[in-house]
């Protein structure tokens, strides 16, 4: 070090190299041979094994980011040197491809960022709705939020509230399909036969007409008219729209969840 001071490079260069040969242990030694090399000799290949021999031996050490930085610098020296010492030209069409590739990494950096935001804003969304939807809960079973919370979310329970919460809504409309069904049936027999044509007999019978006030003979099976509902169905055959969901459990495999049917269909009552 005395000797790099005084501005004797070479017998400090000397001088480090026998301090590496002599301990090879000696990180420090080789950090600064390769600081003399690459400065003051500018022998980048020589600075390239000094500066690497001392990130193997000191991988975290306090000089390990500058190492690494002067390695990238030799790292191009060379590259340079060996194209211009075996007459390397660059092809002009491998220069605008790694540029296009430069171009589609960065645009590709910004996508992620962009999809980064994105994902936080939806998460930030979805624990809006599940705050929301704790407190609709919390309404419903008349509850306390945090009570609810501490539940956990019963998707069952929810559906199955809902639609007790619509049906008693929608109780005057469904009385009005009743009362309107009755009357179009007692239409229908003061008017005589209906000209549709004959349906099929045997396990598939059309259901009797229902006497005011009460439920239709029941058969064991039902083929859907035009202009059936489940509540219909289940007001003719047991008296009580709350039966629909009797008749759509016993046919899961035609009547799917919200209860629909199609005119044509055969149905089995429970």
């Amino acid at each position: 070090m005395a000797d790099y001071k005084a501005g004797r490079v070479d017998a400090a260069v000397t001088g480090f190299e026998a301090a590496v040969r002599e301990d090879p242990s000696n990180a420090e030694a080789r950090f600064q041979l390769g600081c003399l090399l690459h400065d003051a000799k500018k022998d980048a290949a020589g600075a390239f094994c000094a500066y690497r021999e001392y990130l193997m031996q000191r991988p975290d050490g306090d000089k390990a980011a500058l190492a690494k930085q002067r390695l990238d610098v030799c790292e191009r020296e060379l590259a340079a040197m060996l194209a211009e010492r075996h007459k390397l030209v660059a092809d002009p069409a491998v220069a605008d491809a790694q540029e296009a590739l430069r171009k589609e990494a960065k645009e590709a950096r910004a996508r992620v960022a962009q999809l980064e935001k994105e994902l936080a804003s939806a998460k930030a969304s979805m624990e809006a709705m599940a705050a929301e939807r704790t407190r609709l809960l919390a309404a419903v079973r008349g509850e306390d939020e945090t009570t609810v919370a501490s539940k956990g979310p019963d998707v069952k329970e929810v559906k199955d509230l809902l639609e007790e919460e619509n049906e008693n809504t929608n109780h005057v409309a469904i009385a009005d399909n009743a009362a309107a069904l009755r009357s179009e049936e007692l239409a229908e027999t003061a008017t005589g036969p209906s000209l549709l044509p004959p349906r099929a007999t045997g396990d598939v019978v059309r259901a009797e007409k229902k006497v005011e006030g009460k439920a239709a003979v029941r058969p064991p099976t039902y083929e859907v008219q035009e202009g059936d509902t489940l509540y219909k169905i289940a007001i003719r055959f047991y008296g009580s729209i709350r039966a629909w969901r009797m008749i759509r459990d016993a046919n899961k495999t035609l009547i799917s969840t919200d209860g629909r049917v199609q005119a044509g269909q055969t149905i089995r009552l429970p």
